[in-house]
């Protein structure tokens, strides 16, 4: 089965539209998903995760009860660098656990967890696939991203100060994005071996407040991000990329 997990109803709803014999179910008492079919290919819709802390429990949770061979995470981010404009689309290449700090504790660099990677790192062919169909089968442009993920919002450069120098944010200094929930995820996907990727849609900018019309544009990308993760979704079917 498939997971796509989004933290508002907006991120999942193009996929709840489509996909066929679609039933609900509720774990852990208040957790609901929605799961059906795309291409005959099993996917389960999870919504209202926030924060790094409940995205890896849930992903934990689902991965072992429902077979979980590959994450898909959408939604929003926020641009940290300057090469960004409000719309495109950032596909997750690297991601950092931002508000990780064990280095008094281990020999750990900043952001890492002791014994795990100091960033995860999203499957090649999976990140192929996906910006191949965001190219064919979209008008939206697409560019591979350094994730800091953190269960901090931040609005602001000044937030950002002890964990950035020159600029730069954990060393990157280029196509680098903030969000709150993809950090968990691939933290769990990784103990389970389980590929992972996350394609979210720059909203704004920090130090700068979103207009009505940006905010607009970048929430219908949503579309294409859906086009272009189904048609991921198909070509993975086609081409038996991941067992299961």
């Amino acid at each position: 089965m498939i997971m796509i997990v989004g933290s508002t109803h907006d991120d999942i709803l193009y996929f709840s539209s489509i996909i066929t014999g679609k039933r609900e179910e509720v774990v852990l008492d208040h957790i609901r998903v929605e799961i059906g079919k795309i291409f005959n290919q099993e996917v389960l819709l999870v919504k209202d995760i926030y924060t790094n802390y409940l995205s890896s429990a849930i992903t934990l949770y689902l991965i072992q009860k429902y077979y979980i061979i590959l994450c898909f995470a959408v939604g929003r981010c926020l641009a940290y660098t300057k090469d960004w404009q409000i719309g495109q689309i950032a596909l997750s290449q690297h991601t950092y656990t931002g508000d990780v700090d064990q280095m008094a504790e281990a020999d750990a660099r900043l952001g890492q967890i002791p014994g795990f990677p100091a960033y995860y790192v999203t499957q090649e062919d999976i990140l192929g696939y996906l910006q191949n169909a965001f190219e064919a089968r979209t008008f939206s442009e697409v560019h591979r991203a350094v994730y800091f993920s953190s269960n901090h919002v931040y609005s602001a450069r000044d937030e950002l100060k002890a964990l950035s120098a020159n600029d730069r944010l954990f060393g990157a200094s280029e196509r680098v994005v903030l969000e709150s929930t993809f950090g968990g995820i691939a933290l769990s996907c990784y103990l389970f071996h389980v590929p992972f990727v996350a394609a979210k849609v720059i909203t704004g900018f920090l130090d700068q407040k979103r207009t009505v019309e940006e905010y607009a544009k970048s929430l219908s990308k949503y579309a294409d991000i859906g086009k272009a993760i189904v048609a991921t979704i198909g070509e993975i079917s086609r081409n038996d990329v991941i067992g299961g």
